[in-house]
């Protein structure tokens, strides 16, 4: 245990729940964790009366509260340049008060990057007239279960590791349709983080596969049984993906806020 950094256990988690009750964005990351629904592990600088926690997802990772005891900040930082299960991270801190010693604790270790975090417009994604080409011959649209799930973490996108605990549990609480050509997946849009009627939308088209519209393909399907379904899709990308905000522009999103972010990447 390292001093004014302590890790909650899962029974434990509900204890900073009040620091991440109000966040202005991104608030299926962390609570997802809080939850029990994501796989993640939570850090405070209290065990009994937290007024800070760090909740990480294998790289995916927010902190919150009061950005007032430098000895946390510095530990949470190193802890995070040891890179525990995942070769990168992406921190969110709230409020913006962090910035400054996150700033000067990580220095030139990490980038500080922008990200783009979208509002969903069903009014605008209602009145989008459909003109996406059709399935192309030879490429079949699936439903992600269990067993399409195991195969993307195992083969397609094993990043998709770090969102769930297992395929079962992906198959319990998130949802996903992904497109195979030749028994292999080659396009996928599905849940990386589930939390109150929320899904935090993860993307990917293996390359030899794009420009055929697979992306949005797979993306219409999710939105489409979200929409059906009562549940709000989440989007957010890089600021410099252009590729991604126009996709998410032409699917009914809007940009809500431009944030800062802290990247590291494992040497």
């Amino acid at each position: 245990m390292i001093a004014t950094l302590f890790e909650l256990k899962p029974s434990e988690f509900h204890r900073v729940a009040p620091l991440f009750a109000s966040l202005p964005y991104g608030p299926s990351i962390p609570n997802s964790v809080i939850a029990g629904i994501g796989h993640g592990r939570i850090f405070a600088n209290d065990l009994l009366r937290p007024t800070a926690a760090l909740v990480y997802n294998n790289g995916a990772c927010t902190l919150a509260g009061t950005a007032d005891d430098p000895v946390f900040v510095e530990r949470v930082c190193q802890w995070l340049l040891e890179f525990h299960g995942s070769d990168y991270f992406i921190l969110y801190a709230f409020p913006q008060a962090w910035e400054a010693a996150l700033d000067s604790t990580f220095g030139n270790s990490v980038r500080k990057r922008r990200r783009l975090d979208f509002d969903f417009d069903r009014a605008k994604f209602a009145g989008i007239e459909r003109r996406e080409s059709p399935m192309p011959a030879g490429y079949e649209l699936r439903r992600i279960d269990e067993v399409l799930m195991q195969q993307i973490r195992d083969v397609a996108n094993p990043y998709s590791r770090s969102y769930w605990r297992s395929a079962a549990d992906f198959e319990q609480h998130g949802l996903g349709f992904c497109v195979l050509h030749q028994d292999a997946i080659v396009s996928m849009c599905y849940t990386a983080f589930a939390w109150n009627g929320h899904h935090d939308i993860d993307i990917l088209t293996a390359d030899g596969h794009r420009g055929q519209g697979l992306g949005t393909l797979v993306a219409r399907a999710f939105i489409d049984h979200c929409v059906q379904h009562g549940l709000t899709p989440n989007w957010d990308c890089w600021s410099d993906n252009q590729h991604s905000a126009e996709l998410a522009r032409q699917l009914g999103f809007e940009v809500r806020v431009e944030v800062s972010t802290y990247h590291g990447v494992q040497s």
